[in-house]
């Protein structure tokens, strides 16, 4: 038998695959000491966007036996991005340093939806659809540590929506207080997280409450409430304490032109209601809300009281195009508005200004030297 004669350890070396020791987080563009990048959720896993570098694709990540992703989350602190995942109803907690699954969790309770984290990155709380709970659960290791019992709501006898149960989330900038929304209740519940205990609710608002979101101050929350295209405006807190009752209505109206290009709109909405998103810019200024059935973004100021119109902005590039947005989110830095519908705005000019696959579930997360700093929320 012939010998062949063995290589030379440098001609190992280039033969190797460059695969196996070639970091799993490949960085983006650093500007002003930051990699900013976006995470967006798809069907079956994530998109990782380079802000910095005019929203480019950097990579995408496999998450394994997950789809139907219902609400996204990140603590910084722990390195550490999370996923709920309505394919097995778990919760997914995704490394990201290695971009690789570092555990998931099915709770008895089911149908883990859209949580929130605290500040310090230590707690989720997550509605879980099937009760009529939230859970807490410790963000390291994904063990549920207590609930909080709200109500599990009832299905409209006329024009029932998809299902109802615990939902949506938000948390305030401090992380002392959560406000809690379950499909079809007319109010959005506050609970206090050092004793996990609901301690006020605002409303009722006219109808079942769908997305919310709540100025930084918490004076007041800005709902999407079923059947109606716009929001409605309630108070957060009173001299009474927290809660208060419904303040505003604001109905948004669907420019006439935009009406003319889709005469025979879906029967059904999407989400079953005409606006399933809202945020406030981070600036507190204004608040964004979608409109669900013709594909558009409208903007209110929101630092006088009604709300004032300012701006009507479309999604599609097209007439004949008609994106469903269910959701809008802001960067860090209140520059970029992301709707779902795959558009990239310039909160100054109102103008598109990026075409990325975007959804409901998108996240940015800042990096300084490969390590994650600062993460935003839905």
């Amino acid at each position: 038998m012939k010998r062949i004669a063995a290589l030379p350890a440098a001609l190992i070396l280039l033969l190797a695959p460059a695969a196996a020791d070639a970091p799993a987080r490949r960085p983006g563009k650093v500007v002003n000491g930051l990699e900013r990048l976006l995470y967006v959720t798809g069907k079956t896993g994530i998109s990782v966007y380079d802000i910095n570098d005019a929203h480019r694709l950097l990579r995408t990540i496999d998450l394994p036996d997950t789809a139907a992703y219902k609400g996204i989350s990140a603590s910084p602190q722990l390195g550490k991005l999370y996923v709920t995942s309505n394919l097995k109803d778990e919760l997914v907690c995704l490394d990201l340093a290695t971009e690789k699954i570092a555990w998931r969790r099915h709770y008895a309770e089911g149908y883990a939806d859209s949580q929130a984290i605290t500040p310090d990155g230590k707690t989720l709380y997550v509605p879980l659809r099937d009760s009529d709970s939230w859970g807490v659960i410790d963000a390291a290791t994904g063990v549920l540590k207590a609930k909080i019992a709200v109500e599990h709501g009832k299905n409209y006898d006329e024009h029932p929506i998809g299902g109802v149960g615990p939902h949506n989330t938000w948390m305030n900038p401090e992380g002392t207080r959560v406000y809690l929304e379950v499909l079809t209740v007319p109010y959005v519940f506050i609970a206090d997280t050092a004793t996990n205990r609901v301690i006020g609710k605002v409303g009722p608002f006219s109808k079942g409450v769908r997305p919310f979101t709540v100025s930084d101050d918490e004076k007041l929350v800005f709902a999407n409430v079923d059947r109606l295209l716009g929001f409605e405006v309630g108070a957060a807190r009173t001299p009474a304490g927290w809660g208060g009752p419904m303040l505003h209505r604001v109905e948004a109206r669907t420019p006439e032109k935009r009406l003319a290009d889709i005469p025979n709109p879906p029967p059904r909405k999407p989400h079953s209601t005409p606006s399933h998103g809202i945020n406030i810019r981070p600036d507190q200024k204004e608040v964004w809300v979608v409109d669900g059935v013709y594909g558009y973004v409208y903007v209110y100021d929101v630092t006088v009281l009604p709300p004032k119109h300012v701006a009507d902005v479309p999604i599609f590039s097209k007439p004949e195009e008609q994106p469903h947005p269910g959701w809008v989110s802001f960067s860090l830095d209140g520059r970029y508005a992301y709707p779902d519908g795959g558009a990239v705005i310039d909160t100054r000019t109102k103008k598109v200004v990026a075409r990325i696959p975007t959804s409901e579930k998108l996240i940015e997360i800042d990096f300084r030297d490969g390590k994650p700093i600062q993460a935003g929320h839905r």
